[in-house]
């Protein structure tokens, strides 16, 4: 293994539930009955980007610069609940710090928005230096967000290495896809919202990268 791709906000901390709270503050805020259950949200989750599920829910009745204004405002209630305090997901930090000892190249390759990558590092400033990742993504960097593999794709050739040279987690099996796409092994880190069978499959999978370091 010659990089380790981190690949989404999910893998680092939990943030579902706290996603999930900004949704609801976001649609009642802009005076929509929308309420967002930890089932629905759960469902939702299959399907990433933010702004594609309010489209969906929707039934694609809003406009895209109105499902533009309530993302933005989804994005300023989860700031705002990131600072509550968070941690990192378990064994994330020691993974990393294993990494860094061995000289493997991290990269954060998510296509989430950098208002959120932002709200992230400042939460989790006293356990992990976001500077650890040599390169860290965001949807600006590619045309097609996940499922797409493009992102991944990208992150190959910034590190200039083959498909076969990289390891990459993921949070849910969609997001996996995008890296099996580019023919990278992506070990999946479900997280609260998973099954309780991806989530035993979770702590095996990262205890199996460790042992690859």
């Amino acid at each position: 293994m010659k990089a380790l791709f981190f690949g989404s906000i999910g893998v680092i901390a939990e943030t579902s539930e706290l996603q999930r709270q900004a949704y609801n503050a976001a649609f009642a805020e802009h005076g929509l009955d929308w309420y967002w259950s930890v089932a629905n949200y759960c469902e939702m989750l299959k399907s990433p980007g933010g702004m594609n599920r309010i489209r969906s829910f929707s039934s694609e009745a809003l406009a895209m610069d109105e499902v533009a204004i309530i993302h933005a405002k989804k994005e300023t209630f989860f700031s705002e609940y990131l600072r509550r305090g968070i941690t990192p997901r378990a064994g994330v930090v020691d993974c990393i710090s294993k990494c860094k000892e061995n000289g493997i190249p991290l990269g954060f390759i998510t296509t989430t928005t950098q208002h959120n990558i932002s709200g992230l590092s400042a939460a989790l400033e006293d356990s992990l230096d976001f500077t650890d990742f040599e390169l860290i993504t965001t949807k600006d960097n590619v045309a097609d967000e996940k499922p797409a593999g493009d992102i991944y794709k990208y992150a190959l050739d910034k590190f200039r290495l083959e498909a076969n040279e990289v390891f990459a987690v993921e949070d849910t099996e969609i997001n996996q896809s995008a890296a099996l796409q580019e023919g990278i092994l992506c070990y999946l880190f479900a997280g609260e919202y998973a099954t309780t069978t991806h989530n035993l499959n979770a702590i095996n999978n990262l205890k199996i990268i460790a042992q690859q370091i």
